[in-house]
């Protein structure tokens, strides 16, 4: 099946591009406002380049059009942890997708439990196994689209000590985006 991208509605191209462009791991990403911990996954996620290390999030907006906390938080500065969440965090991920109002965290509303392990940067969420440090770069607008692409400088990364080895092989199994399902190491989770 041949599809023109071009004579089709955005619903149907996210639904195309999200289940082709498979697994793709979810960014958790923490940032702050205010002494306020803001906590949302972001499927749109991809990394960028090596040297310098960098990443790409493209971040949609709010029902009502607004854009989201991340985005705000960015914007006004803050740094951004993104923890990768294991099958165990699936469903405490997917409850932080929930939109909430700007002040309220989704650490408190949901009873996530969060570490501060580097001061200048947002909590991690407790037991994720890895987590990437960045800086906001900046935006990449892209006319016409409904996503806010964000490019992020790597700067530290934490991962527990049974993923990691001394040659720095990292074993993860990252809950990833396949459409509206969750993938770990192959298999479909709900």
């Amino acid at each position: 099946m041949l599809l023109d991208f071009s004579k089709l509605d955005t619903t149907s191209i996210y639904k195309l591009i999200s289940n082709t462009v498979t697994p793709r791991p979810i960014a958790w990403i923490s940032t702050e406002h205010e002494g306020i911990s803001n906590l949302a996954p972001f499927s749109y996620f991809i990394p960028l380049s090596s040297e310098p290390p960098m990443l790409i999030v493209s971040i949609g907006k709010k029902e009502n059009g607004t854009p989201k906390d991340t985005l705000v938080n960015f914007l006004n500065g803050s740094k951004a942890t993104i923890n990768f969440a294991s099958k165990e965090l699936k469903d405490i991920m997917s409850q932080s997708a929930t939109s909430l109002a700007y002040e309220q965290s989704e650490f408190e509303q949901f009873g996530i439990m969060g570490q501060k392990i580097l001061p200048d940067y947002p909590m991690i969420v407790e037991g994720t196994h890895a987590v990437l440090f960045c800086s906001f770069v900046k935006t990449m607008p892209i006319e016409g689209s409904v996503t806010t692409p964000c490019l992020l400088l790597v700067e530290h990364a934490y991962y527990a000590d049974d993923v990691i080895d001394e040659a720095l092989h990292v074993k993860l199994e990252n809950v990833g985006r396949v459409g509206g399902k969750f993938l770990v190491n192959g298999e479909l989770v709900s």
